[in-house]
Parts: structure tokens; sequence; C-alpha cells
């Protein structure tokens, strides 16, 4: 039998790391099926984020806190977060400042949307940023074809999502993680930085 050459061992691809980021959302349906979307898109460009979306309510401390439950759970087996983000509206909440302030303590990162989520979903279509009111958004972000009785559309354009972060940090250039910004205006480009592998400071 002929002598195995010895040659230089082969060298293995690196493997890549893989971002665990704990997403926990104020909607039900819209926000989770977005995010659930937006990864699955992400991950086809070579993004590497493990996203998990929870919906608790609208209640941004409810919120914050069922993310802290979830963060430590989690670290408690073994298996942590390395980001943790809250979604939550402006609507009418009072206790949005509390809910920020203690997500700030907890390095939580709260991505706020004025007025609500359907201003973010909004820019994936239209270039435009008259504030408009919660029933005025509704009815605009169904005519755009985006939501079906707060169901994202099967088609929705995820490709445009980079148009989206362009418009509003056009909208807010101070945007970021526990700002109230202006009606309209929207953190979302935070999260989608950290699902594209860029980290947030």
């Amino acid at each position: 039998m002929a002598a195995r050459r010895r040659g230089r061992p082969t060298s293995r691809p690196r493997k890549q790391f893989t971002r665990r980021i704990l997403v926990v959302t104020e909607g039900l349906q819209t926000e989770p099926q977005y995010v659930e979307g937006l990864d699955r898109y992400l991950r086809s460009t070579g993004a590497t984020a493990v996203v998990k979306s929870v919906a608790v309510g609208k209640d941004p401390m409810k919120v914050v806190r069922k993310c802290i439950d979830i963060r430590d759970d989690a670290a408690n087996v073994g298996k942590g977060y390395d980001v943790c983000v809250c979604l939550v509206d402006v609507d009418e909440h009072e206790a949005l400042p509390a809910a920020c302030q203690l997500a700030s303590r907890e390095s939580i990162l709260v991505l706020v949307s004025n007025l609500k989520f359907e201003t973010w979903l909004r820019w994936h279509a239209e270039d435009k940023r008259s504030a408009l009111s919660t029933t005025q958004l509704d009815g605009l972000i169904a005519k755009l074809g985006l939501v079906t009785r707060k169901m994202l559309a099967g088609n929705f354009p995820f490709h445009a999502v980079h148009e989206a972060c362009e418009i509003a940090r056009r909208a807010d250039p101070d945007l970021g993680p526990g700002r109230i910004g202006p009606d309209p205006s929207s953190a979302m480009p935070v999260l989608v930085d950290l699902m594209s592998g860029r980290r947030h400071e």
C-alpha cells in the first residue's frame, strides 16, 4: 500500500459567531411576525442572529420586566443572550420613561417607535414622514398592503429594510436605545444593525 502523502493539514473554515438576540415585543402579532420575517431575510444575506420574539401585551414596564425574567432564566440554564431588546410604542404610555430607566439599569435596549410600530412598517413602502393618528396609520398600512387585520402580509417587502433605516435616521438623527423620538420616528435601525452582525455601542 502506498504511503499516505503528508501535506499541510486542511484548514477548516472558522465557525462564525452567532449572536443570540432576545426580542420582547408589546404586540401579539405584527411585531413578532416582522422580527421573525426579518431574521429569515437577513440570514439569507449572511447574518448570524438567533432571535426569540415574545409578545406580552401593551405595557412597556411589563415588557421590560418580562425581558428580564426571560434573560435571567436563560442564563441560569447556560443559554444566555448576548443582547436583549424590547420593542415598544409611544401611544399614550405614561410608564414609558420609567420603563426606559429600568431597562437602562438592566443593560436592556428599549427601541421606541413613535407613534407606534406601524410607523416603521410604513417606511418599507414609502418615504413620507407626516404625523398620523393611530386610525390614519392603520388605514395607510392596510392601503399599502403591508398588514391585514394585524397580520403581516405574506409578501412584505423585507428587501426594503435598509431604505427604511435611512428614512428613520433622517426622521431622527439621534435615534438610539431608550430615546423617545419625534412623531414620526423609530429606533428599529438599532435592531437591524444587531441582527446584521453590527455591534451597537
